[in-house]
């Protein structure tokens, strides 16, 4: 639960808290980490806007609560009666489990409002701490998916899916596994063939290159680490793969130059794996005190 620290507070301190009972809850969930990477949580846009605030929905979008007619205040409040009802939040002083310390933030833990489930505790203090991140938009058939990597210390992963419909799925993947699953996410059709000779382009050469109108395909993939960030897009088309280095990002994220020049190639699978594994952060094993990552989600 993200709580607001008082004026009086340190303006760099963070703006949500983290106690030793959300640490356990997010250690508990990074524990069941598996190749076939179950749904572990499914989580609505109002239903995180409510438990979280607008902040919890700000780096892979709120889908459902963007369209038109739709009273995001209004919506929140009903996802939270519903949480209440299924015993998920607990709005009372009854029943809680103690909190514990408080390891990042200001304030009292024993003053929250609610308490959540255990699980669902780690889950929302894991989006808010990750030490490095990978974002993937796809566009496919008219359809806009997000995918949010999260990444901890001692190959921990937490994979976010941010279907159209504004559900946000949850899963723990193996860190080992993980290139080979993002595989299959920017390439659903196995358009994949064979590896091309690399060509340079222009960043304003991309948008007329042959055979894009035949994209079934469309993802931009931006990596984030604790010092730098790096991006790609991939088209996939009918009968082959092209994939674009976009270089790294700007920290302001302003748009390269239309001269700025970039490198393409078609690919095989086994290289797109390659490629992907490449953008995927690599993290030292954790430290007995070390704290938490500079990657605010």
């Amino acid at each position: 639960m993200t709580t607001t620290t008082p004026e009086t507070a340190d303006p760099d301190a963070p703006t949500f808290t983290v106690t030793e009972r959300d640490m356990l809850g997010a250690l508990q969930l990074l524990a069941l980490a598996d190749e076939e990477a179950e749904v572990q949580y499914v989580l609505s846009d109002e239903e995180l806007l409510a438990l979280d605030g607008p902040d919890a929905l700000r780096v892979l979008g709120s889908p459902y609560l963007d369209q038109d007619g739709v009273d995001r205040d209004t919506a929140a409040a009903t996802a939270l009666r519903g949480l209440i009802a299924r015993r998920i939040v607990n709005p009372t002083d009854q029943a809680r489990e103690d909190e514990g310390d408080l390891l990042i933030g200001e304030g009292d833990p024993t003053s929250r409002m609610i308490q959540l489930e255990r699980g669902l505790a780690g889950l929302l203090a894991l989006r808010r701490i990750p030490e490095a991140m990978v974002i993937i938009e796809r566009m496919a058939s008219e359809v806009r998916t997000t995918l949010g990597l999260y990444f901890f210390p001692d190959d921990g992963v937490l994979e976010e899916f941010t279907a159209s419909d504004g559900f946000h799925h949850f899963t723990v993947p193996t860190r080992a596994g993980l290139a080979a699953r993002l595989a299959q996410f920017v390439d659903p059709h196995d358009c994949a063939a064979t590896d091309g000779e690399v060509e340079e382009i222009t960043v304003a050469e991309v948008t007329s290159l042959e055979g894009l109108e035949d994209t079934r395909a469309l993802s931009t993939i931006t990596s984030i680490g604790d010092e730098d960030a790096s991006r790609a897009t991939i088209f996939a088309l009918s009968d082959r793969l092209r994939v674009v280095d976009n270089g790294p990002a700007d920290d302001e994220g302003a748009d390269p130059s239309p001269e700025t020049a970039l490198a393409i190639s078609d690919v095989s699978p086994d290289s797109l794996r390659e490629i992907l594994e490449t953008l995927l952060p690599e993290l030292p094993a954790d430290e007995p005190d070390s704290g938490p990552g500079d990657v605010e989600a």
